[in-house]
């Protein structure tokens, strides 16, 4: 049976055609829950309270592209996990879409001025996820073109759903009270996977490296030189076996906890340039490190310092840590950038925003 708000919104998570649609109580959830469901349930919460008009049907998916349990114009789908960056296939039979990595995959580098074995993999997977985009982009288009014909002729056509960006948001992240900068224990910290496939030997993946695990050896070999050179500074790296290793509950704990007791975060990049854990450091107010970002509305005015080489990172975090005034309006920027851009209360008005005035 389907949850029906007072407003007669249809709330569902939609995983897999094979699942099927899953009724979602958007204002229920256990506080250790992770992934999508703490961060979009309270999007939705606000998106409920900003519409105009109800009888909306909202889908959450991971990244189903291809077909919904339903479609027609108050059809609305939120989609987080597709770092391809790709257009679904149903942009002509729903009402509106708002998707998170977008659909226009930034490079993020460029491999002629700054040449580099990342940036030539980089370059590489740019390509390859552009070749697999191209003929959903083509078909958008060709949608789009159609349409323009029928509507010129007077006939009935289909219209294409907007497409809106949307922050990835947080896949760890409890609500904890923002701990006192001066008083945080870690002066630079960082947790994650290198990578997070065991690529088999005979794949070329194995031998060449992804872009993710590229960087992000790139990274800690880095600042393993700056903890040698600088002891004075508490560094804390933990390296993890893959993504969501540290879901569990008692480490998603741990992690949150030691998240709120940094000071400077280290976010390299993951398979996209995008990655939780740069809005999981700066909702608690930790400074970030992180490489390229991709121009979207929401990374406007973000007090993320970006690097272009992990080289740079030794000089970077000198200028930070032996500057206490700096590193506290750094710190005010950060919460101040997610209470503005990226808080649930934020995205949600924005998504409310663009479905009223549809």
């Amino acid at each position: 049976m389907s949850i029906i708000s007072e407003t007669g919104n249809k709330y569902y998570i939609y995983i897999t055609p094979e699942e099927g649609a899953i009724s979602w109580n958007i204002n229920t959830y256990e506080q250790n829950q992770c992934g999508f469901v703490a961060y979009f349930g309270k999007i939705l919460q606000a998106v409920e309270k900003n519409l105009t008009s109800g009888g909306w049907t909202f889908y959450v998916t991971m990244m189903c592209m291809d077909e919904l349990p339903s479609y027609g114009e108050k059809v609305i789908v939120l989609i987080y996990g597709d770092e391809l960056c790709r257009i679904p296939k149903y942009a002509n039979k729903v009402g509106a879409i708002f998707k998170c990595y977008g659909t226009n995959q930034a490079l993020g580098c460029n491999p002629i001025t700054q040449p580099s074995y990342l940036n030539l993999m980089t370059t590489v997977q740019y390509i390859r996820n552009y070749l697999i985009r191209l003929p959903r982009i083509l078909n958008h288009q060709s949608n789009k073109f159609f349409n323009k014909i029928k509507s010129i002729l007077g006939q009935d056509n289909q219209k294409m759903a907007p497409i809106y960006d949307i922050p990835l948001g947080y896949y760890n992240s409890q609500d904890m009270p923002i701990k006192n900068f001066d008083e945080r224990s870690f002066d630079v910290y960082f947790a994650g996977s290198s990578s997070h496939t065991q690529y088999p030997l005979w794949s070329l993946k194995y031998w060449l490296r992804t872009p993710k695990t590229i960087s992000r050896e790139n990274m800690l070999d880095n600042l393993k030189k700056f903890k040698q050179k600088y002891p004075e500074f508490n560094i804390e790296s933990s390296v993890t076996s893959a993504f969501g290793a540290k879901g569990a509950s008692d480490a998603a704990t741990q992690y949150c906890e030691k998240m709120m007791n940094t000071k400077i975060c280290l976010a390299p990049r993951g398979t996209s340039l995008e990655t939780y854990r740069f809005y999981e450091a700066i909702k608690y107010g930790c400074i970030v490190i992180t490489e390229a970002l991709p121009s979207r509305w929401f990374y406007d005015g973000s007090p993320a310092i970006q690097v272009e080489d992990w080289r740079q990172l030794e000089e970077v975090l000198t200028q930070l840590l032996q500057n206490k005034t700096l590193l506290n309006e750094t710190h005010e920027k950060s919460l101040h950038w997610w209470e503005t851009k990226c808080s649930e209360s934020v995205v949600g008005k924005y998504i409310a925003e663009n479905l009223n005035s549809m």
